[in-house]
């Protein structure tokens, strides 16, 4: 499996159930932050991957870490994301 189709996996994953959101933004972060050759994806999907990795490496499950404006993001973030992203490159 091609780091581009790990991607698309880790995604549907996550919106099925396969996998909680702290294993998907460990998973995501470590594939497209080190592992991705970023030439071999799309302007489009360098874009919606690039925003999800950045929300994924800031998730947090901690109910006071999610307090601090603009810092982290929750699990219901890190999904509506992941399900806008799927939308937009339908995954």
């Amino acid at each position: 499996m091609t780091e581009k189709e790990q991607l698309y996996y880790l995604i549907n994953g996550v919106l099925n159930g396969s996998y909680q959101v702290k294993t998907f933004c460990t998973e995501f972060t470590r594939v497209y932050g080190l592992e991705v050759d970023y030439e071999q994806l799309s302007e489009i999907e360098n874009a919606e991957f690039g925003d999800l990795c950045e929300m994924a490496g800031r998730f947090s499950d901690d109910e006071e870490e999610l307090k601090i404006p603009n810092m982290f993001y929750s699990k219901e973030e890190i999904l509506n994301k992941a399900k806008y992203v799927k939308q937009i490159l339908e995954v």
